[in-house]
């Protein structure tokens, strides 16, 4: 059976082969390929590569990236949005730089998945199931305006600590 060219892409932890593979046959815009090679081939460790159906100028990212600072090793969480051209990211921080990774719940560490991607007008909407505390898991949805001059990266905290004052969309 032959993949459609509007298939869906989603790749856990890709690899560059894995991502040339996924992209056979699928029409994309070259900006969105070459966004999904940069981030593979920069030092950042990809785990989950999200392309809508039926749309060519749209993908979501997760990475970790780790810095090695003065007072110990930050850990965060981004995720990279392209939409028609244009890239933004949403920083978490998982660990900071001076934090006991001990003392912290373990499901900070536990990955957060995308769960949808959708386009609506100049909005990108990325549904997320974020892990909470005793083993569940809840979904957020995340919000980019590509109308508006937003700045290109925003940091902001971490999506588990942020669960009791996020509104939570109902599942359609």
């Amino acid at each position: 059976m032959s993949k459609s060219n509007t298939q869906k892409i989603v790749l856990f932890e890709p690899n560059e082969e894995q991502l040339k593979n996924a992209l056979i046959g699928r029409d994309l815009s070259p900006g969105v390929v070459e966004f999904l090679n940069r981030l593979l081939t920069s030092k950042k460790w990809a785990r989950k590569i999200n392309i809508p159906a039926n749309i060519e100028d749209v993908a979501a990212v997760l990475v970790f990236t780790t810095t090695l600072k003065e007072a110990g090793l930050e850990i965060l969480s981004e995720l990279h949005v392209y939409f028609a051209g244009r890239i933004m990211v949403e920083k978490w921080q998982v660990v900071g730089e001076s934090e006991r990774t001990s003392l912290l719940p373990k499901e900070v560490f536990r990955a957060i998945e995308i769960s949808k991607v959708r386009v609506e007008g100049n909005e990108v909407k990325i549904e997320c199931s974020v892990p909470m505390l005793g083993g569940q898991s809840s979904t957020i949805t995340k919000t980019f305006d590509f109308s508006i001059e937003d700045p290109e990266v925003r940091i902001v905290p971490h999506p588990l600590l942020e669960l009791p004052t996020v509104s939570v969309e109902a599942r359609a």
